[in-house]
């Protein structure tokens, strides 16, 4: 009885929900310089990678949790920045909702032509909200992401730079889970 017990503990206890790698596409529209002039729209490509472990079920779903990294190319493809960090969320049958944060650095100013606050993305927050929709391995997401140093929310901790409205941004996106 006790063998047959430990042979099928794991087919009993079971969760439809599993530890998942996702890779991501993303494409949108950033917000450079939030409270200063000129206002600028640029366009932004993203790949997104993320390992979320299911670690507690929640109702008819499942709250996850775990690293993610993200490659970028913001103010119109010219400026690379890459970020890190945690990321988690909730899955209930094909949604999923997450939430990422993390740190943030790009390997230049973005509209550092004469531009005093012009830092928004150097060594900032990167944080980030996604909606996804799962067809088999593959899925689709919206969502809003934004880097800063904090300031606005007393929150920078560097004191490098003394203005940094940082970016805001909408993004739309396709990936596929392993």
């Amino acid at each position: 009885m006790l063998v047959a017990t430990t042979v099928f503990t794991g087919t009993a206890i079971a969760e439809p929900y599993v530890t998942h790698t996702d890779l991501e596409l993303r494409v949108g529209e950033d917000y450079l310089c939030g409270s200063c002039d000129p206002r600028r729209y640029r366009t932004s490509v993203q790949v997104f990678v993320d390992r979320l472990f299911p670690i507690r079920r929640m109702g008819d779903g499942v709250i996850e949790i775990g690293p993610y990294v993200k490659g970028a190319l913001l103010d119109g493809g010219h400026v690379p920045q890459i970020a890190g960090g945690v990321i988690g969320g909730y899955r209930y049958d094909r949604y999923e909702i997450v939430v990422n944060v993390g740190l943030a650095y790009a390997t230049e100013q973005i509209g550092s032509l004469g531009s005093e606050d012009s830092s928004q993305t150097r060594a900032t927050y990167d944080l980030g909200l996604s909606l996804r929709y799962d067809i088999d391995r593959y899925y689709l997401s919206v969502g809003y992401k934004h880097n800063s140093n904090g300031e606005d929310f007393g929150l920078n901790f560097t004191r490098t730079r003394e203005q940094n409205p940082g970016i805001d941004g909408v993004f739309a996106g396709v990936g596929i889970r392993f």
